[in-house]
């Protein structure tokens, strides 16, 4: 068996006070303990969920799928984060961007043919 596994991560209580939880694992029951942070580590904290934030709303140009093409579509990293993301989640499925049909079906063409009804739509 390997090593003892151990994570630590940010959560707030109902009051909004942040806490370090450090989950580890006695035997097969996991444990958790919460350690409030210090005034120094809010503020710590704080300066670094801005930046993640501001990190977020940074606007990116995101490439089409078909290497050929070289349009881009501007997105926020949080939205390409949640195209992906959400995709995968909701349907189990990952969802590649094209900037248009013609360029889905020729690299689908390249790739192992057009999909099914593709001339229809």
């Amino acid at each position: 068996m390997g090593a003892p596994q151990e994570q630590a991560r940010i959560r707030f209580n109902r009051i909004g006070k942040p806490y370090l939880v450090r989950r580890f694992y006695v035997g097969k029951k996991r444990r958790e303990q919460w350690i409030p942070l210090d005034n120094i580590d809010q503020d710590t904290l704080q300066a670094a969920l801005q930046v993640k934030q501001e990190t977020l709303n940074e606007v990116v140009a995101v490439p089409w799928m078909n290497p050929k093409c070289k349009h881009t579509v501007p997105m926020t990293k949080k939205q390409l984060e949640e195209f992906f993301i959400s995709s995968k989640k909701r349907y189990d499925m990952m969802i590649l961007p094209f900037c248009g049909k013609e360029c889905r079906d020729l690299m689908l063409a390249q790739h192992g043919g057009a999909l099914p009804g593709s001339d229809q739509s």
